[in-house]
């Protein structure tokens, strides 16, 4: 890297900076087509069993339900699975212990 290109890269960086703190805008939030305020959580991972496939958990935190979503990656299609509601599937968990 020579001098000039980095010196034109800090020059850049000065720019691009001063940009963030002097256009307008007010703070922003972000919302998808789901609704205002609902929270949702994803988790992904593999799934033991199936070659060439990944599993992503969404979770509404408001309602507990849980919708699984596979992705395949020998045919690149999503089966999305119809959720269970956790806190009802959670409250009989425990009954048959005490």
């Amino acid at each position: 890297m020579t001098a000039k290109s980095l010196a034109f890269l800090i020059a850049l960086n000065a720019v691009l900076l001063v940009g963030l703190f002097v256009l307008p805008g007010g703070q922003k939030t972000a919302e998808a087509q789901f609704g205002g305020g609902t929270n949702f959580t994803l988790i992904a991972g593999d799934v033991t069993g199936r070659t060439n496939q990944a599993a992503i958990y969404v979770i509404d935190l408001q309602s507990s339900r849980v919708a699984p979503m596979f992705f395949n990656g020998s045919s690149n299609e999503f089966e999305i699975f119809r959720g269970a509601n956790v806190a009802e599937d959670a409250e009989g968990v425990g009954a048959g212990r005490r």
